[in-house]
């Protein structure tokens, strides 16, 4: 990778794939089951297809059990994403490890991560800690705002489209 490139950090959970009903209504026979049924965000999908390219190199990172590494390659591959750069860490606050690994190597972080929890309880709650030391880091941090804007925007501008695809 060149010492000048910038590197997109995405988050799968709640930030790429629409994950929180899924636990609400655990209707599954096992994680691996359950991933491989989330539906994903097409505005958040089509924006980092947007970025991907010869500058940005795009890393999906997320909290999941290193045994659903296949079924998270391919979940992504059949929604149009590179399932070639996947990473699997044991809790949100391990991120932070691959982020300083990038600064450390002077590249440029984008990060994009919701950094919620709880949604299936009613109660949605941030990692408040985790995202006040992201924000003393040299990075671009996208967190739960942008990223409802970015899908918000895509559901508005596609609503006709969205509509279409239903009735299929």
């Amino acid at each position: 990778m060149e010492k000048h490139s910038s590197v997109y950090l995405v988050d799968i959970d709640n930030t790429l794939a629409n994950t929180w009903p899924s636990l609400k209504d655990y209707v599954y026979k096992n994680e691996n089951h359950r991933y491989r049924s989330l539906p994903i965000f097409i505005g958040m999908r089509d924006f980092i297809k947007n970025k991907a390219g010869k500058d940005v190199k795009v890393i999906f990172i997320s909290a999941r059990s290193y045994f659903s590494y296949s079924v998270t390659c391919n979940w992504l591959i059949g929604n149009g994403l590179s399932g070639g750069s996947v990473i699997l860490v044991a809790k949100p606050d391990d991120k932070l490890e691959y982020i300083s690994e990038l600064l450390y190597r002077r590249i440029n972080v984008v990060y994009i991560d919701d950094l919620s929890h709880s949604h299936e309880l009613g109660m949605m709650q941030l990692y408040e800690e985790l995202i006040l030391d992201l924000k003393q880091l040299p990075i671009q941090y996208l967190g739960v705002n942008e990223i409802d804007l970015i899908n918000s925007d895509y559901e508005s501008i596609n609503q006709s489209v969205k509509e279409s695809i239903q009735d299929h």
